[in-house]
């Protein structure tokens, strides 16, 4: 009998990589894998995870779905806590009874404003309603299940051009439209390919390595860098200012610094992800096949 695999908030764009990854990868063939919507799925429904869980009786679960819109949850923390910490709660407590491994998508917005790199062992800052929330979800994950992974990525791209959250093609539209860009100077993070995480993380979960792990692609970049990158990697001539933060109006006062030291993952013996440079080429090479 095939093990089970049961992957929440299945048309994000982590979860459409991770649904791929397994269905694909040979070593993956004796999983059997489902993927769950927020209309199939209500994961702040207790009796609905209860119920799907009886049904599916999942070995394997990847917890993707969230409340991701930082801005918006600064606006609506109640929301914000009811999806992404009680959904979570809701997710580990299920885990725990059907004996099944989790692994919980977090955030890599845990921490501060001082421009380093952070470890999973370092203090978290908790600066925004979304980070507060998110937190206390990975709080869920550690109270209630035995068998877990803790995945803070980076800055995610990757997705189809259907996926209305995809940073480097909305950049992409929005050079065409505008002719030219602004993009912060003062905002720090790791690029993060969504397929090369979905990689890593079949890689991990077939592994009793539990714990806290920081999966990123490697070096660092300013938002500005980030987005330069894009827009050369596409080949169009389009200026790019770098300006502060301050030209960016949100609610949500989020962190200056998301560098993330993949410590956990070094130390387990894992191997790390390719530079972000490099897996934006990658990525933008098959995005040009498409649009």
């Amino acid at each position: 009998m095939k093990a089970r695999m049961l992957i929440t908030g299945a048309c994000g764009m982590l979860a459409t990589d991770l649904l791929s990854v397994f269905m694909s990868n040979d070593k993956m063939k004796e999983i059997e894998v489902v993927g769950f919507d927020r209309k199939q799925l209500d994961i702040t429904d207790r009796e609905n995870v209860e119920q799907l869980f009886a049904q599916v009786r999942p070995d394997f679960v990847i917890h993707t779905a969230a409340m991701t819109n930082v801005d918006l949850c600064e606006e609506k923390p109640e929301e914000a806590f009811r999806v992404n910490t009680y959904g979570t709660e809701n997710i580990s407590l299920y885990c725990d009874k059907y004996n099944s491994k989790l692994v919980y998508i977090s955030s890599c917005g845990l921490f501060g404003d001082q421009l380093r790199e952070y470890a999973e062992t370092d203090e978290v800052v908790l600066k925004t309603e979304y980070a507060k929330s998110k937190y206390l979800g990975e709080e869920m994950v550690r109270e209630y299940c035995e068998k877990y992974f803790i995945v803070r990525p980076g800055w995610l791209f990757g997705g189809n051009l259907s996926h209305k959250k995809n940073f480097v093609y909305n950049r992409y539209i929005e050079a065409l439209k505008n002719g030219k860009m602004q993009s912060a100077l003062d905002k720090y993070g790791c690029p993060t390919y969504t397929l090369h995480l979905a990689n890593k993380i079949a890689e991990l979960i077939t592994t009793d390595l539990y714990g806290c792990y920081h999966i990123t692609n490697s070096s660092h970049c300013t938002r500005y860098g980030y987005v330069k990158k894009i827009i050369d990697c596409f080949g169009l001539h389009i200026k790019v200012d770098g300006v502060t933060s301050e030209h960016f109006v949100r609610k949500a006062p989020v962190p200056d610094c998301e560098i993330l030291k993949n410590y956990s993952l070094s130390a387990s013996g894992f191997g790390l992800l390719p530079e972000w440079n490099l897996a934006l080429e990658e990525y933008i090479f098959k995005l040009k096949k498409v649009i």
